[in-house]
């Protein structure tokens, strides 16, 4: 009965998320990679090409498999599969075999994005202008507008800091979040019920 009981009781207090070591320490690297990369963007930009290629190339292959899969009319048939497999396969030999000029392409990439978020936000601030607070979001759009522009403005020389900046911060703040939830999480070895 004893160990019935100190099963059921283990049962119910077991937490399938990482406890609050395994949080810190991963908040830690990734705090000290955004730091890294801060130091040294032009490295942390390569391997955000790096790994661009890598993640287009098993797009690319799993495209191809699909192709000739035996289901291929849901993807429009074997040509336009094949097509679109060996598209996203040439683009990612082209990032890892040219990683440099890999950068620049993905760095316009994020100019792109940045003027297009950028003209969404003011659309939608002037669509909800009655409202309070449209300002702050067509200043939101103003600013991912003007980065687009700098970024644009900066190329070729941007492409060597810019994704390597963006991975930096992300990893710095995604640092920071998680070890916030580290220092808020309950201490495993604390008893739940009180007893």
């Amino acid at each position: 009965m004893a160990s019935s009981d100190t099963f059921g009781t283990s049962h119910r207090c077991a937490d399938p998320t990482p406890g609050r070591t395994g949080l810190t320490v991963l908040a830690l690297l990734m705090i000290l990679g955004g730091m890294l990369a801060f130091f040294n963007p032009f490295a942390a930009s390569l391997t955000v090409t790096a790994v661009a290629g890598i993640a287009f190339l098993l797009i690319g292959l799993t495209q191809l498999w699909l192709a000739f899969s035996a289901n291929t009319d849901a993807l429009g048939g074997r040509f336009l599969g094949s097509l679109i497999g060996v598209s996203f396969v040439l683009f990612a030999l082209a990032l890892l075999l040219n990683p440099v000029a890999g950068l620049i392409t993905l760095t316009l990439a994020v100019a792109v994005l940045f003027a297009f978020l950028g003209v969404l936000r003011l659309v939608y601030a002037f669509r909800m202008r009655p409202r309070s607070g449209w300002g702050w979001i067509a200043g939101a759009g103003v600013m991912s507008v003007a980065l687009a522009a700098l970024i644009v403005l900066g190329l070729p020389e941007a492409a060597a800091g810019v994704l390597g900046l963006f991975l930096a911060v992300d990893l710095t703040v995604s640092g920071i979040a998680t070890l916030a939830l580290a220092w808020h999480k309950p201490d495993t070895h604390e008893r739940r019920d009180g007893a």
